[in-house]
């Protein structure tokens, strides 16, 4: 232990004397701190400016025009037909392609009619020979009719002349036969007379009978006519060949068409009007219009009454000519301009001026303030270019209304002017 002392005393005179000098060269730091601080300048509050957003405006002019919107519409004709034949007969010839055009009561299909012919020819004779049973049955009851007074005379004759033998029976002036045998004459008379009087009574109804026969006979002659016309299949209507399906040397078929056509006078543009526009539509129908952009105006016909399956507005159907517009074409897809009846209180606006759908700024007091409006449409000329038309009751005129797109714009916002128009 006494060889440990010195050392520990060593130790010990080491540690006060680093902590001398620690303690000397924090002081020296915390002197130098406060004289920094006592002698530096003192900070002045900093004055934060609102920045004002540069805009341009336009000023707003309420007034009358026609809403317009783009859309699309595709040509169709809600007349097609799929012409079929109901006779199985051989195809001759074909006499259209896809594409021609054809009028009414040309000729489509020409079918094999030698076989009709022989059934028209068969039908002929069966109508001559019912009417020759017919003429035969009237020239019986003519003649008949003409026999009636001689069956009746003679009738009468050998009625009198019994009664005359029989008087002379009664007074014994003659043989019991002779009486027998004028008995038997008179009989034989009036049997006569009433199968006279049968046959005349029946033959209206065997004349009847004949007539019914010459009129099916007639019927069945015509059906053969008919038939023979069905061999030339012929187009019902004006219009384009859309399909043909028929070739020479095939056959017919019941359910099979041979011709698809399209009539020219239903030819329609079917347009889907987006439900903003759908009041518009019902309510002005008769000043709806629309125009290709080819320069083909368009007139509104009718409105659908139903919503199909994957839609969300109505269709509209607008009727052309296509003997004076042939370039439009079923099935094509036009590139329309619809042109809405005219409001009043509208006001045309850029498209930056819109805000979402339904929100424009106008400035007051060098501030912003929206305000909502209702999109009715477009409107395009050589001035002013493409524009919006808006309708709100809080846009009066003269109001100067932003068209910029701001990023960040809400009410309030200050903002300056970058343009005096």
């Amino acid at each position: 232990r006494s060889r440990l002392q010195p050392l520990a005393d060593k130790y010990a005179k080491s540690n006060k004397k680093q902590y001398i000098v620690t303690s000397g060269i924090v002081g020296a730091a915390l002197l130098m701190s406060a004289s920094i601080f006592a002698t530096g300048p003192s900070a002045e509050p900093t004055i934060i400016e609102e920045k004002a957003w540069p805009v341009s405006v336009v000023y707003a002019e309420p007034q009358t025009m026609k809403p317009a919107f783009k859309a699309y519409g595709k040509v169709e004709s809600n007349r097609i037909a799929r012409i079929r034949s109901d006779l199985v007969l051989r195809i001759d010839n074909v006499l259209v392609r896809e594409g021609d055009w054809v009028n009414t009561d040309d000729l489509l299909v020409q079918l094999d009619a030698r076989e009709v012919q022989l059934k028209l020819l068969e039908k002929d004779a069966d109508l001559k020979q019912a009417l020759a049973n017919l003429a035969s049955a009237q020239a019986r009851l003519k003649l008949e009719q003409q026999n009636a007074k001689h069956f009746q005379s003679r009738y009468e004759v050998a009625q009198a002349k019994l009664e005359r033998h029989e008087d002379l029976m009664r007074k014994r002036l003659i043989a019991k036969s002779l009486l027998d045998e004028v008995t038997s004459q008179a009989n034989e008379a009036s049997i006569e007379l009433h199968r006279h009087q049968q046959d005349l009574s029946n033959l209206p109804n065997e004349i009847a009978a004949y007539e019914a026969s010459v009129a099916k006979a007639q019927a069945l002659k015509e059906q053969a006519e008919l038939d023979l016309a069905k061999t030339e299949v012929r187009a019902p209507f004006s219009g384009p060949v859309l399909g043909v399906f028929a070739a020479p040397g095939d056959h017919t078929n019941l359910t099979a068409p041979l011709v698809e056509l399209a009539d020219s006078s239903s030819f329609e543009v079917r347009v889907q009007v987006p439900d903003t526009y759908a009041f518009a539509f019902k309510h002005g129908q008769s000043d709806i219009q629309a125009r290709t952009e080819q320069g083909i105006d368009l007139a509104l016909s009718r409105l659908s009454n139903h919503v199909r399956a994957g839609q969300t507005g109505t269709d509209a159907f607008f009727t052309y000519s296509p003997e004076t517009e042939p370039s439009l074409m079923l099935g094509q897809v036009l590139d329309l301009t619809v042109q809405l009846p005219a409001q009043a209180g509208l006001v045309a606006l850029p498209v930056q001026s819109i805000y979402g759908s339904e929100r424009i700024f106008k400035v007051v007091e060098e501030r912003l303030v929206g305000v909502p409006v209702t999109r009715v449409g477009e409107y395009e000329n050589a001035e002013d270019g493409f524009r919006l038309l808006v309708s709100a009751d809080q846009i009066e005129l003269g109001e100067p209304i932003i068209t910029t797109q701001l990023p960040r714009a809400i009410d309030g916002l200050l903002v300056s002017v970058a343009n005096d128009s």
